[in-house]
């Protein structure tokens, strides 16, 4: 059993509300980028109130939580059965050009590459149980280890030593991989599709990812600089 603790993070108010929104973005994009959107799925996003806060920290965001708001829940099974049909298009169907939700390959590396993520992911511990056949690198997957990290970094810290080991882990990952990546995959994604789910969640992604980390490097400085200090 997960022994759950008080984060050790002594930050300000405004460090607090991004923490608090981060974990639940990063594992809502993890759900619509790794599995065909269900009615529950919808459901239980659309209600979910720390997202509809956390959605409201950029444009995407707000565009997003607008089309989830704004559904007739008579409409919601032909809503979903919809943008089900557009996922298989956009990330299984392989003949949509130019869209690769993976990242070794939008950025042309060999299919090895999978093993330098499968190594960073074994570092930190982390070990996925996948529901299908998604590579290390596939964009759901490389969210769902921010989440984790995330996770870990508030509640499963026992010091505030592991925390700042978590945080950089995230800052480093980031720089290294996502932020190299996914914004040109968003790019793509919003070109290839009309669906208002994936053009906000796209948009959101591709605004979110640089403040997480303006975020983090200033959260980072602000505990050295306090440590410093004491």
């Amino acid at each position: 059993m997960t022994i759950m603790t008080v984060s050790p993070l002594n930050v300000s108010e405004a460090f607090n509300r991004w923490l608090e929104s981060r974990g639940f973005i990063y594992q809502m994009f993890t759900d619509f980028f790794g599995r065909r959107p269900t009615l529950s799925l919808i459901a239980q996003w659309s209600g979910n109130r720390p997202i509809g806060a956390a959605a409201e920290m950029s444009e995407g965001g707000r565009e997003l939580k607008r089309y989830l708001h704004g559904q007739n829940p008579h409409d919601l099974l032909k809503v979903c059965e919809k943008e089900a049909a557009e996922y298989d298009r956009l990330m299984c169907d392989e003949t949509v050009i130019g869209l690769k939700p993976r990242e070794a390959a939008l950025l042309g590396e060999a299919e090895e590459f999978c093993n330098v993520i499968s190594d960073v992911y074994a570092s930190a511990g982390i070990v996925f149980k996948k529901c299908g056949n998604e590579a290390d690198d596939h964009i759901a997957i490389e969210l769902e280890f921010m989440a984790v990290l995330h996770d870990r970094m508030l509640y499963n810290s026992f010091s505030a030593q592991s925390a700042m080991e978590q945080l950089s882990t995230q800052e480093n990952f980031l720089r290294e991989h996502l932020l190299r990546w996914a914004p040109e995959f968003c790019e793509r994604l919003k070109s290839a599709t009309d669906s208002p789910l994936y053009r906000g969640l796209s948009r959101m992604l591709e605004e979110f990812l640089p403040y997480d980390l303006h975020m983090l490097e200033s959260l980072k400085a602000s505990l050295e600089s306090t440590a410093a200090a004491m």
